[in-house]
């Protein structure tokens, strides 16, 4: 399996309640799930939750085999380094570096590949996504957002991740935008027999995906 949690519970400092109690939840490897629910209703958090950057309060968080809640913050931080890709709401790329300065800075904190390798890595990933190399030095705040879209994705499978983990990224596009963006995510996922966990609040986007679920369906928080 590439997620498994048991009993899994999270709360924000000086919360009482919950905003994560999920009893069991799994997702196979090479498997895409689609996960929706209404703004607010923790599905950011969750994906805090299994990326690493938020630690569990209590249950077991498995990882493509490994026990992600017995890990210290410096253990996750790596672990997910080299282990999963992230998609952002808004990209989260660093406006002032270029496409391929924001995509080395993803891949050193993995340190997986040397210099010439990671080189040649990401210039094959702009390539592939259709990316013009006129583009690849100029800072990405100048790129449209179609162009911005691929670095992101670019960044998200620099390090060769197992798993992908998407949050709202179609939110701002327009239909046009958001179809191309669904199409050229799902045949990367295809191609790298990767397994995609998709968060979002529209349900159109359902029709990508095999296995979909509401998250108040998965989580009693």
């Amino acid at each position: 399996m590439s997620i498994v949690l048991s009993d899994v519970t999270f709360h924000y400092p000086k919360q009482t309640s919950a905003v994560l109690n999920i009893c069991a939840w799994s997702l196979a490897k090479a498997e895409q799930a689609f996960i929706y629910g209404p703004s607010g209703c923790g599905k950011s958090t969750l994906l805090g939750v299994l990326s690493g950057i938020l630690p569990v309060s209590s249950g077991q968080l498995t990882m493509l085999d490994q026990r992600i809640d017995g890990m210290n913050s410096r253990q996750r931080n790596r672990f997910r380094a080299n282990n999963i890709g992230y998609v952002f709401q808004q990209f989260n790329l660093i406006p002032y570096l270029s496409a391929i300065e924001n995509i080395r800075l993803a891949s050193y904190f993995a340190n997986k590949l040397s210099n010439h390798q990671l080189t040649n890595d990401i210039n094959t990933l702009l390539t592939t996504l259709n990316m013009p190399s006129q583009d690849w030095g100029v800072p990405v705040r100048q790129l449209s957002l179609g162009q911005q879209q691929r670095v992101a994705i670019a960044r998200a499978l620099i390090n060769k991740p197992s798993v992908l983990i998407a949050d709202e990224p179609t939110s701002s596009l327009d239909h046009a935008n958001r179809d191309a963006f669904m199409a050229l995510l799902m045949s990367i996922v295809a191609e790298n027999n990767l397994s995609l966990l998709f968060v979002s609040h529209d349900m159109s986007l359902s029709q990508y995906f095999n296995r979909v679920e509401a998250l108040s369906d998965i989580n009693q928080g």
